[in-house]
């Protein structure tokens, strides 16, 4: 029995939504939408709507772009991708989590509105610094290593990146440690990750080690 992800996202209603619109959607030779329960887009579109907030909400990425223009792009990634997600590729919460993501840099980067992530972390409110616990590392971690991706690496690298970088943290958030690689790259090609380029990022991202290690603690 699939489990709620996270409280606000129902994984087995929406799975059960999605895997309903997908047998009864028909799409064309250019993998456009031509029929389908509109009805049904609409409540998967709402329901999708509640990780993107989030994402942006805890990410803060308002400050960089208005936020509805935000909302809509990162809504219409997921939207376009309704049709290839597969059992085999996680949770749907992941899934939609990580196109969420990649959409949102993405976006941002071609606005062309640079970052200054040091003016950025001043004005974060963190309550109880002192009192540091593991979704606030991790929260941390995330922050730091999206910070080093979008500062060193454009095109492809980038977005491959970013999506090695999302796929690490969902992996730590869920166990909450790192248990170990053969658990770390099996959890990696559920959401479609190579071995190789698993390991390829983390030996990248060693040469940032300092910076990633002032950012998380």
């Amino acid at each position: 029995m699939i489990k709620k992800t996270k409280d606000y996202f129902d994984e087995a209603k929406f799975r059960v939504m999605l895997e309903e619109y997908q047998k009864t959607t028909i799409i064309n030779e250019n993998k456009v939408v031509v029929e389908c329960n509109r009805a049904l887009e609409e409540k998967l579109v709402k329901e999708i709507e509640k990780i993107v907030v989030a994402i942006i909400i805890i990410y803060r990425y308002y400050i960089f772009e208005d936020y509805e223009d935000l909302k809509q792009h990162a809504l219409n990634a997921c939207y376009t991708n309704f049709m290839k997600f597969t059992p085999d590729k996680g949770t749907a919460f992941n899934y939609f989590s990580i196109i969420s993501k990649i959409s949102l840099l993405n976006y941002t980067d071609r606005k062309k509105k640079h970052r200054n992530h040091q003016n950025i972390d001043e004005c974060l409110e963190l309550e109880n610094k002192e009192e540091t616990n593991i979704e606030m590392v991790l929260d941390n971690l995330e922050y730091s290593l999206f910070s080093i991706i979008d500062e060193n690496y454009i095109g492809k690298k980038r977005e491959e990146y970013t999506k090695m970088a999302s796929i690490i943290i969902d992996y730590l958030k869920k166990t909450k440690k790192f248990v170990s690689k053969s658990d770390l790259y099996l959890w990696g090609r559920s959401l479609g990750a190579k071995n190789s380029q698993i390991r390829e990022f983390i030996k990248e991202m060693n040469l940032f080690r300092v910076d990633i290690y002032n950012g998380v603690i």
